[in-house]
């Protein structure tokens, strides 16, 4: 009878350590499930975080655009006052120096009518020294309108740099020649750029990817910093059997 109960005391703790085995394994199972779940959480949290990162730089870029959009105006306003007051001087220089070259012409034609040199020695000094003032004063003038003519011309081309720029920011289209893909994330759809709005770069603005001068995607750019964005890889315009790589000319799309 001692066998017996020996022999089902034996039963009993190999069943209590079979269970325990079980038990240990189901719950190792079970804490690498949880570490599992508790990483991708990590992982999506670090996205949304990413994509409210990335939507605040936007905001703030579109409002930086508008405040520029409006400081470009007033400074090309500022700048067309400038240009006509300018204008307005040209005019006025011009007409003193023909009324100077008129008087002028009027002196030599008095000097050429005029009988004995010598009884007239103290008019012709008058009028020579006239004559020598006003050729200072017009050479002065020229020289004044040169200026006038260059600031002008300089202003002009400040007028077209900020017309160009505004059209830019308004019509959401990149001026920047050309960069390489800094960065690809296939995952979120989206790459990175070495180049920010200081170069050109336009929130909101389409690119191409140039390879052996065809286009084999498209971009959105999404967010810009100074000195580099991101962008949106277009949905359906990555070309068959194309994968996007690291060092992919990139361009602005061109104005349709």
């Amino acid at each position: 009878m001692a066998n017996v109960f020996a022999i089902l005391s034996a039963l009993a703790l190999a069943a209590a350590a079979f269970l325990a085995m079980k038990n240990k394994d189901a719950y190792a199972d079970e804490i690498k499930s949880r570490q599992g779940e508790q990483a991708r959480l990590a992982k999506s949290e670090a996205r949304l975080k990413s994509l409210q990162d990335d939507f605040k730089v936007t905001e703030d870029d579109r409002k930086a655009t508008e405040e520029a959009t409006v400081g470009l105006r007033e400074t090309e306003a500022a700048q067309q006052k400038k240009n006509k007051a300018i204008e307005d001087d040209i005019a006025s220089k011009k007409a003193e120096t023909d009324s100077n070259a008129a008087k002028i012409a009027d002196i030599e034609d008095k000097l050429k009518e005029s009988g004995n040199i010598e009884e007239l020695v103290g008019k012709v000094k008058r009028l020579g020294a006239e004559v020598e003032r006003l050729t200072t004063e017009i050479a002065s003038n020229e020289a004044t309108l040169a200026d006038l003519n260059a600031e002008k011309t300089r202003t002009e081309g400040v007028i077209g740099a900020y017309r160009t720029k505004e059209s830019n920011y308004s019509n959401q289209r990149s001026f920047f020649e050309s960069t390489r893909i800094s960065s690809i994330f296939p995952a979120y759809g989206f790459v990175t750029l070495p180049i920010g709005n200081t170069a050109g770069v336009v929130s909101g603005s389409s690119l191409d990817v140039v390879r052996d001068g065809a286009v084999v995607a498209k971009l959105r750019v999404s967010s810009v910093e100074a000195s580099r964005c991101a962008a949106a890889i277009v949905p359906d315009s990555l070309a068959a059997d194309t994968v996007l790589m690291v060092g992919d000319r990139v361009v602005p799309s061109a104005a349709k």
